[in-house]
């Protein structure tokens, strides 16, 4: 074996550019096709792995950097989020994340706004309390029906809100009746 040879070999292999070719989530590790090396199943790096967990497997085509210690490809891990053409960037301003149903989160640090938007259902669960507090005007849209589940509404710090649901003792028919836990002010 020609050790000169060899030698380049390993010094050429130690940072190597290439695509992901295949996944196994399940084991988190990928198969990078870099030049006429196809890899065996190395691992890829997250952002956190500890008891902050960042889950997020490289997709196949995903551009990345191979690192392979003393330039042994077996040995190799996956440096995932290089850029290339077909995913270029947008602004120098935002933090996006675009997920593949269309999903995306975008912050722009110039303009100080926050825009999710998403395809499907968004549920949020909150086992504490919750304080929204807006510094200038709020819209709420909604399509469909509006629906809020509550032991009490205090709308504006209120009076009871009138409603005509209650039952007269007397005449069996509805009639207007001050909420005991919904109240509203002007």
């Amino acid at each position: 074996m020609n050790t000169l040879a060899e030698a380049f070999r390993l010094i050429n292999n130690i940072v190597r550019i290439g695509q992901v070719a295949e996944v196994d989530a399940s084991r988190a590790r990928a198969r990078v096709q870099a030049g006429d090396n196809l890899t065996g199943w190395q691992p890829w790096v997250s952002a956190r792995t500890g008891t902050s967990l960042e889950w997020d497997p490289p997709t196949v085509g995903e551009q990345v950097v191979l690192l392979s210690p003393s330039g042994d490809l077996a040995q190799a891990i996956i440096v995932t989020g290089l850029y290339k053409q077909n995913a270029p960037s947008d602004s120098a301003d935002e933090h996006k994340r675009v997920y593949p149903d269309g999903a995306s989160i975008t912050y722009d640090h110039v303009k100080k706004e926050l825009v999710a938007s998403f395809p499907g259902k968004v549920n949020i669960n909150i086992t504490g309390d919750a304080t929204v507090n807006v510094g200038g005007n709020a819209t709420t849209a909604v399509a469909g029906t509006c629906k809020v589940n509550a032991l009490k509404i205090h709308h504006n710090n209120g009076n009871p809100v009138v409603t005509t649901g209650h039952i007269c003792h007397f005449t069996g028919l509805p009639h207007g009746d001050g909420s005991s836990t919904v109240t509203a002010g002007k």
